[in-house]
């Protein structure tokens, strides 16, 4: 197996997929941090939370479209997956190893947002944090990856089989009308792209608008978080199955 992920890996040495993992967290601290020294004249703690209320809602989905459609792109323009189909190479390695590096790529990118707010918060915020402690956004940007993971392997699927446009856009569009529209609701547990805003409310103490949550709120309850875990990584791991036997099959084509 580590043959494949070595592979893999070496496929994105000095290519935009590895930048962009710096620039997606940067630009989504400038914007968050921006908005709130436009509303406050300085920066806030809250600037910190809705940094990850962001990454959670926008930023990490994105960053998820355009990996995947990138990686997909440079397996194309390459050879177009006929050195894959055409020698003896174990597609289901080869396909897990894809998951696994884009993976790996987007828990990077979320540890380093981390870095950037810590940095921020230290230099630049002039009250102290409240709610919650600031390692908190630690917790909650893993939470975040965990229970998005499941979206790398559907994203990377379908980005042999749609526009990357229509990826990125359909991807987005989804993540806010049915991840922020349904994350305060009680059945919050049946849509998979509530998952990151839901289970950061009892963590950071913010709701999923980005708004301070009043301390009696029932969004405070930490029994979410087990619970999202546990099914994200469910999903994630049904996604794997389907999309490496779908990717097998394509062997024929």
């Amino acid at each position: 197996m580590n043959k494949y992920l070595i592979a893999e890996n070496l496929k994105t040495k000095r290519t935009m997929l590895r930048k962009i993992l710096i620039f997606m967290p940067i630009l989504c601290t400038i914007l968050s941090f921006t908005f709130d020294f436009l509303g406050f004249g300085y920066f806030t703690a809250d600037s910190v939370f809705t940094s990850i209320n962001h990454w959670s809602l926008l930023w990490m989905p994105a960053l998820i479209a355009l990996t995947t459609s990138m990686f997909h792109k440079l397996e194309e323009n390459s050879t177009g997956y006929k050195t894959i189909f055409s020698f003896p190479i174990d597609l289901k390695k080869s396909w897990i190893s894809k998951i696994t590096i884009l993976s790996s790529f987007t828990l990077i990118s979320s540890i380093f947002l981390c870095v950037i707010l810590t940095i921020l918060n230290m230099t630049f915020t002039r009250t102290q944090l409240n709610g919650a402690p600031f390692y908190y956004c630690l917790i909650a940007a893993i939470i975040d990856w965990l229970t998005s993971l499941w979206q790398i392997p559907l994203c990377l699927w379908l980005s042999k089989k749609i526009n990357f446009f229509v990826l990125l856009l359909g991807t987005c569009a989804a993540n806010m009308e049915l991840g922020a529209a349904y994350a305060p609701s009680s059945l919050w547990w049946l849509s998979p792209w509530t998952f990151p805003l839901r289970l950061q409310c009892p963590i950071l103490h913010h709701h999923p608008n980005g708004l301070p949550l009043e301390p009696e709120s029932s969004l405070l309850n930490p029994s979410v978080i087990p619970v999202g875990i546990l099914i994200g990584i469910f999903l994630f791991l049904i996604l794997i199955t389907f999309t490496t036997y779908s990717f097998k099959k394509s062997e024929v084509h």
